[in-house]
């Protein structure tokens, strides 16, 4: 039985959701999505992840259509000799357009559904748990499990609940906090149109370890560039304070 389960959720089937996510990417180019793979302050930590743990063989799982992450990995990390995008399949072939490197590849697949459709010795996430079902987001790090030998890293970024509760009262309207649901986890995006599920860091570690994964380090990382300070102040609105920006956890977990 899982822990702590979160009940409910958007109503949406797996086939709607996957064409959401699909024409985010390949008909807006993340118009309407908080966009942070792209920044080095998330791939520095990404790369150096990879660095330290001597991976090879890396997925990027739920990657996007943005390559940013993809090239920095195959060009910074010597030892890496692949690097898979997984994403659905409209999603990365906007992705594949974009690469030209030989050891980057795609596969599309609902990672939650097929898998990962390869395996490595690390998975790199960014903000690909945040399903508004809980099972969903548990399926997928299942899936992220079943791609890793005993002993795999998984890193990447977790959104919180508790980046916009605070974000919500540090605005002088505090119009943030209606979109705050801190017992169930989920954040109302008001740009998309969707409600998403935000773990907190004691749900986060029992999800974890639920999937096969035991926590080695979880960290605040403040997007502070101004890339994506600029970003985040536009996207939800959170005013001219230098000192208010968007924040979220840094995870590294090891396969069990």
């Amino acid at each position: 039985m899982a822990k702590w389960p979160i009940s409910g959720g958007d109503g949406m089937s797996q086939d709607e959701r996957r064409a959401y996510w699909e024409s985010e990417h390949a008909d807006h180019d993340y118009e309407g999505v908080f966009s942070i793979s792209q920044d080095e302050g998330v791939i520095g930590p990404c790369v150096d992840a990879i660095t330290r743990r001597g991976c090879r063989r890396v997925i990027v799982a739920g990657c996007g259509s943005n390559v940013a992450l993809q090239q920095a990995i195959a060009e910074r990390v010597p030892q890496v000799v692949s690097v898979t995008g997984v994403d659905f399949p409209r999603v990365v072939e906007v992705a594949a357009r974009r690469t030209d490197d030989p050891r980057i590849g795609y596969v599309g697949a609902d990672i939650a559904v097929d898998g990962c459709g390869v395996s490595g010795d690390c998975v790199i996430t960014i903000n690909s748990v945040l399903s508004d079902l809980d099972e969903e987001n548990r399926a997928l790090l299942r899936r992220f499990r079943e791609a890793l030998p005993e002993g795999g890293l998984l890193a990447g970024f977790f959104a919180t609940i508790f980046t916009p509760l605070e974000l919500g009262y540090l605005q002088p309207d505090r119009r943030m906090l209606d979109q705050v649901n801190l017992e169930e986890c989920r954040f109302a995006e008001e740009q998309q149109g969707i409600t998403q599920i935000f773990y907190t860091p004691l749900r986060l570690r029992a999800v974890l370890r639920e999937a096969g994964f035991g926590l080695t380090r979880m960290e605040v990382v403040f997007f502070d560039s101004p890339e994506l300070a600029d970003h985040a102040r536009a996207y939800y609105r959170l005013g001219d304070d230098p000192d208010v920006m968007a924040w979220e956890l840094f995870v590294e977990a090891v396969a069990q």
